[in-house]
């Protein structure tokens, strides 16, 4: 009789009943692999983020210089915006932002009228030199994503860097991370790690990074999107070792917030155990896919 994903799941893993969580991990975000805790024992962790509602704030503070503000927005609960951050989206000449329409939710819960300037991965090359103009005239810009910190695997690198070149001021208003708050939750080791982001595309590029995380001694951090989590589990399987143990954070500041703590056993990964981790959602899919090769 075949055994379904779930049960699968857990004979490979020693960990508690998987039924309830299995479709949680449709919403992942964000992976991270550890160094061995033990001879025995390695990790992974992830995260995702999104927008809540909770009471409205406001602030007050003195004159903000000119510059680009790179302000931290809240991953799931509005609560865990700051007063500081408040000010700064208020005060701003222009907001630029990652998606508007994610954002104008998140201005019209604080009444901010502040305008928003669409800036993402799409048009940030465009968009470079209006901003650059904007601050060289004395023009405070605050800068956000649709979540957590900008920056940090969102648009907003290279325009930080642009300001820094130019000695146009830069300004961190420190907020919420979809990173930190996986990590510092996972259990896996801290006190050093290895931020890696989202793969390569390309299979050989993808591969050869993965290689250099498995020979690095500290924890390593990855963001992971769902459709991509089973393929990522395949990989890693052959590279990171069969005694990793693994935390999947999902849901992080939110109602429905939880980590699924995993240990791998035995001396090898079967291509079906990973796809068998892989959402009740994609279950069926999965293990056709299986099947047919």
């Amino acid at each position: 009789m075949a055994m379904s994903p779930a049960t699968t799941l857990q004979r490979r893993w020693r960990l508690p009943n998987l039924t309830p969580t299995i479709t949680a991990f449709t919403s992942l975000k964000l992976i991270s692999f550890s160094p061995p805790l033990n001879p025995k024992h390695g990790a992974l962790s992830c995260s995702t983020d999104s927008i809540n509602h909770s009471p409205q704030e406001s602030s007050k503070g003195g004159h903000l210089k000119p510059g680009l503000y790179l302000v931290g927005t809240p991953i799931g609960n509005l609560e865990d915006i700051t007063f500081r951050a408040l000010r700064v989206l208020r005060s701003a000449n222009v907001i630029l932002s990652e998606d508007t329409r994610h954002s104008g939710k998140l201005l019209q819960h604080y009444d901010i009228k502040t305008p928003l300037l669409s800036y993402h991965k799409f048009n940030e090359s465009q968009r470079e030199q209006t901003v650059l103009k904007r601050l060289r005239e004395g023009d405070i810009v605050a800068l956000i994503s649709d979540a957590g910190t900008p920056g940090i695997s969102d648009p907003g690198m290279e325009l930080a860097k642009l300001c820094v070149d130019e000695n146009i001021p830069v300004i961190p208003i420190p907020g919420p991370s979809a990173l930190v708050a996986a990590l510092s939750a996972s259990g896996l080791a801290t006190n050093e790690f290895t931020f890696v982001g989202f793969l390569p595309k390309h299979a050989g590029s993808r591969r050869g990074r993965l290689t250099v995380s498995a020979n690095e001694a500290a924890t390593q951090v990855f963001f992971v999107p769902p459709h991509k989590l089973h393929q990522f589990l395949e990989e890693t399987s052959s590279l990171f070792g069969d005694t990793r143990r693994c935390v999947l954070a999902r849901e992080m500041t939110k109602i429905h917030e939880e980590a699924v703590k995993l240990v791998a056993e035995g001396t090898s990964m079967r291509r079906k155990t990973i796809y068998s981790l892989a959402l009740r959602k994609f279950g069926k899919q999965l293990e056709a896919e299986d099947d047919s090769n």
